[in-house]
């Protein structure tokens, strides 16, 4: 897979430019051609003038994106880079607190930066002699600087018009999750929208030539983009509503937890599992024959030895396989974490963690099993990160 090149300019986040941008200008250029070469002009003149519209389009972009940034960092979001792509373009942020303000004004800069691009080109294009290649190019630029801005305002995901549609309507209605299914679904509208007017252009027209075909093409690519932009929305809006049920303490399986060196012998002592919260049982008082035939499951074994910053230690699990097959005189000398089998580091979360906090928290320190921790320190069971990935996919 091409890799994309990575920039700097000047203040400007990490400029990462697709090849793909070189397809995007071929496109304009193709697309203006026609249009330019309408009043006889040489193809010498032409065709240099469309491929500098392209050009000039992934330039638009560019100050587009930027607008993007240089807003966002003004509400306090760490930029991770812009990106140049066959659709345009996109600008990498994160931001858990910005207001909806903030996001409002982050979505609209964009489309703002375009308007004053028409206008800037719309100016020159004024000073310039009438008819001239100059002022052919100036103009439009301003035209399509004028319809980037207006096609990124439409009211729907992924445009800038839907994500400020959004956050307004997130703050006004008190539930984010709601505002993006609405917009979401507005954007897939949208879609549908920009294949039927070229459709219903060229049924009216009795056929299609081949700029028609043309048009009708790029319509479909970008109606595709629209509607995977949508449906990205409405997962990530599914994923934040399950986000949102997850509770530390609810999550929390009980378990005993044992230390790796403890006799094998002290489990068959420990009896069945009780109902409480996990202890961690102590040297056996009865003999094997005496006592309850202990469900092994019920163990997570710890080795407190491997603990580092932010861990409680390694983790297994009893092999009730192997367990069992383990002689009873034996038994006595073995210890658990020989009939266990490793699962990984285990790390330790408040069991008052919720929702996001709690996500967060577990991608701050990954690792395979989370201890809970009551607000007295007593463990009050584990969480198991695939348990939790399974929640999150919806299985």
């Amino acid at each position: 897979m091409m890799t994309s090149p990575t920039v700097r300019l000047g203040p400007l986040p990490p400029l990462q430019i697709s090849p793909a941008t070189l397809i995007t200008v071929a496109l304009f250029a193709v697309l203006m051609y026609p249009a330019l070469a309408r009043d006889g002009a040489p193809a010498t003149t032409v065709a240099p003038l469309a491929i500098g519209i392209g050009l000039f389009m992934i330039v638009s972009v560019l100050v587009h994106e930027a607008a993007h940034a240089l807003v966002a960092r003004a509400f306090g979001a760490s930029i991770d880079h812009i990106a140049l792509t066959l659709w345009g373009g996109h600008t990498q942020y994160r931001s858990r607190d910005m207001s909806a303000l903030g996001s409002v004004l982050v979505s609209l800069s964009g489309p703002a930066a375009n308007l004053m691009l028409a206008g800037l080109a719309r100016g020159l294009e004024q000073v310039l002699v009438p008819g001239g290649a100059a002022a052919v190019f100036f103009s439009v630029s301003a035209w399509l600087n004028l319809v980037l801005a207006i096609f990124n305002l439409l009211p729907g995901l992924p445009m800038d018009g839907g994500r400020a549609l959004e956050s307004i309507l997130g703050a006004v209605l008190g539930d984010p999750l709601r505002g993006t299914r609405i917009t979401a679904w507005i954007g897939r509208l949208l879609a549908a929208a920009v294949i039927v007017l070229p459709l219903w252009r060229i049924l009216e027209a009795g056929g299609a030539g081949s700029i028609s075909l043309l048009t009708l093409v790029w319509a479909l690519l970008i109606a595709g983009m629209l509607w995977q932009g949508a449906t990205r929305a409405l997962h990530g809006a599914a994923l934040g509503a399950r986000i949102r049920t997850l509770d530390a303490a609810g999550l929390a399986t009980p378990l005993r937890i044992v230390d790796a060196q403890l006799p094998l012998a002290a489990l068959d002592a420990a009896g069945p599992h009780p109902a409480a919260a996990p202890t961690t049982p102590t040297a056996p008082s009865t003999s094997i024959a005496q006592a309850a035939s202990p469900d092994l499951d019920s163990f997570l074994v710890l080795d407190r030895s491997a603990a580092r910053a932010g861990l409680v230690g390694r983790a297994a699990r009893i092999d009730p396989a192997a367990a069992a097959a383990v002689p009873a005189p034996q038994r006595a000398a073995t210890p658990v974490a020989a009939v266990a089998r490793t699962i990984g580091d285990l790390g330790a979360l408040p069991a008052t963690l919720r929702g996001d906090a709690l996500i967060d928290a577990m991608l701050s320190r990954p690792a395979p099993a989370y201890l809970v921790l009551g607000e007295d320190g007593a463990a009050r069971g584990v969480i198991m990160s695939a348990d939790v990935n399974a929640l999150l996919r919806g299985r």
